[in-house]
């Protein structure tokens, strides 16, 4: 006989001979303690992992790919999932395909820890062959993404699971169409969309159902979606017509119906040239420029629909660079910090971070592009395409076979850094933002 078929022939014989004698055999792997933990202690645990944790962990076995996969996660998961910037680059000599996400975490003194994702159609967008993509809003971690004209299908995808859905072309003209809008009903569990005209027609589609359906007709003088909209059920946006009071305009997901919204009662009649609205720290909040953008009101709704609760919380003032040219600067809120601290967009081409306190400006190197970019705030999740498609086709983006794991590639573009101690805050003084655009004003009276 073989040795080794002699040798396996004994060792087989001497396992049975155990087993008959009630001896029992030690496991090869010992099971962890993390395993032998109860089910909801494991949810508790997991769930407060940040995203970039949580894609090493989907890695490690199978259990906790399963653990994370499950529905019931996941919506743990979005209800503490922690806000962090999406940045969209503008650059002038090339398209962009690519999105930046980075969790911005407090740390000790002024500085704050940003993990980095990075998002493309080799891992996680599902552009294709398009040259370039637009981002139309963020609801529930899910993205919508359209072509740089009406000729390009649109897109519901999740970045982080490579997930993605086509969503037909609407009943209403390509070349009147104006914006379309991801939203949520939580009331049936749905995600539609919705499609406008220039103050006409509007359309919404549920996922699931294949077809674009006329829900009457939209509020006027809508000038573009905000990408952080999504509020209570409902879109909202800013109507620039100086004939309706209330210019502040939704549109509910589980009525499907338009309503508008009470604007602050100490705006009066003042109507400016330039209103920013968007969702910051789970309420509305309106910037108002004066018309000749020397300063701005910030504005936050803290009981939603409420008038009464329009609280102004800031106001900037002198925000011209060079006062004799009238050269000026547009802050953009994107959320607030757990140290009391604001990060904003500055001019499309720097993150800065306001302190109240001391009333100083410091800049954030959160993306080093030399190109205009949106700075938005964005919560990713693990909601699965899968469990709200029903009848719609789901696809995934191929992402490349070295990866080897289904987020290899992803992990692969992401990173993490310390920013905030290299650069102390300053008063009075001009800060270059290094990006080819005017300097901010730090100091505020």
């Amino acid at each position: 006989m073989n040795p080794r078929k002699k040798v396996a022939t004994v060792a087989a014989m001497s396992s049975k001979n155990k087993e008959q004698s009630g001896e029992q055999c030690q496991p090869k792997v010992p099971c962890s303690k993390f395993q032998q933990l109860p089910q909801a202690l494991v949810l508790e645990i997991l769930s407060s992992l940040s995203i970039k944790t949580l894609l090493n962990c989907r890695c490690v076995c199978k259990d906790w790919l399963s653990i994370i996969s499950d529905p019931q996660f996941t919506k743990l998961h979005s209800s503490r999932s922690p806000v962090g910037i999406l940045i969209k680059t503008y650059p002038p000599k090339r398209k962009s395909r690519k999105l930046d996400f980075t969790h911005i975490e407090d740390c000790a003194g002024s500085d704050l820890l940003l993990e980095k994702i990075r998002f493309n159609p080799q891992n996680s967008l599902p552009i294709g062959a398009m040259p370039e993509f637009r981002l139309i809003n963020s609801c529930n971690g899910l993205l919508c993404l359209s072509g740089p004209n009406r000729n390009y299908p649109c897109f519901v995808c999740n970045p982080i699971l490579g997930e993605h859905i086509s969503i037909p072309p609407t009943n209403l003209s390509r070349k009147k169409c104006f914006f379309v809008g991801l939203g949520f009903s939580s009331g049936t569990n749905e995600y539609k969309l919705l499609q406008m005209t220039n103050g006409t027609e509007a359309e919404i589609y549920t996922i699931g159902t294949g077809v674009w359906r006329s829900v009457g007709n939209a509020p006027g003088d809508i000038d573009q979606l905000p990408f952080n909209p999504f509020l209570r059920g409902a879109l909202h946006w800013v109507s620039y017509s100086s004939t309706v009071p209330d210019f502040i305009h939704s549109f509910n997901f589980e009525r499907e119906q338009f309503r508008p919204l009470p604007v602050p009662s100490l705006l009066g009649n003042r109507f400016s040239d330039c209103y920013i609205l968007e969702v910051v720290g789970g309420c509305l909040c309106l910037s108002v420029f004066d018309d000749d953008y020397s300063k701005f009101d910030m504005w936050i709704m803290k009981e939603y629909g409420v008038q009464e609760s329009w609280t102004k919380v800031l106001v900037f003032g002198n925000l011209y660079e060079c006062p004799e040219e009238r050269i000026c600067h547009v802050y953009e809120p994107i959320m607030f910090l757990r140290n009391g601290e604001i990060l904003l967009l500055f001019n499309n081409c720097a993150v800065v971070c306001y302190n109240q306190e001391t009333k100083s400006f410091r800049e954030i190197r959160i993306t080093w592009t030399r190109s205009p970019f949106e700075a938005i705030a964005y919560s990713p999740s693990f909601v699965s395409l899968y469990n709200v498609s029903k009848r719609e086709e789901v696809k995934r983006v191929q992402r490349g076979k070295k990866s080897g794991k289904k987020s290899g590639k992803l992990l692969s573009e992401g990173s993490y850094e310390c920013a905030g101690s290299s650069m102390p805050p300053r008063k009075s003084t001009k800060l270059n933002s290094g990006y080819g655009c005017p300097a901010f004003e730090e100091g505020l009276p």
